[in-house]
């Protein structure tokens, strides 16, 4: 049996610097809404697949708390990489029908940031 849930997450977080020289480090911490955009339940044997439908115990909108630490490399004063560890805990995703589970996510995030 497969179940997949997919989400669209809108988070509010605030970074605030412990060190910001050419190499930074940033705690960051807030919280995540998370909208229910793809829900399927389907049973899989052998190559077939049978779609069952959807589970009825997902909640459509849920919460995370969001915590985390961020590195970042200045290149210049405009141009820095950034290196962003972060645990996000999601506090509603079911419903009490599921018990006291509770999902959670680790991510790494990275990328390039450009200052005008």
């Amino acid at each position: 049996m497969v179940q997949q849930m997919g989400y669209l997450e809108v988070p509010f977080e605030l970074n605030y610097a412990l060190i910001d020289k050419k190499l930074g480090v940033n705690v960051i911490g807030g919280v995540s809404s998370l909208f229910l955009i793809d829900n399927s339940v389907s049973l899989e044997s052998e190559g077939l697949v049978t779609e069952m439908g959807q589970a009825n115990n997902v909640n459509d909108v849920n919460f995370s708390t969001n915590i985390g630490l961020g590195f970042n490399y200045k290149f210049s004063q405009k141009i820095q990489l950034n290196l962003e560890p972060v645990f996000k805990y999601q506090l509603n995703t079911f419903s009490d029908t599921a018990g006291r589970f509770r999902p959670y996510t680790i991510g790494v995030y990275s990328g390039v940031s450009f200052k005008f």
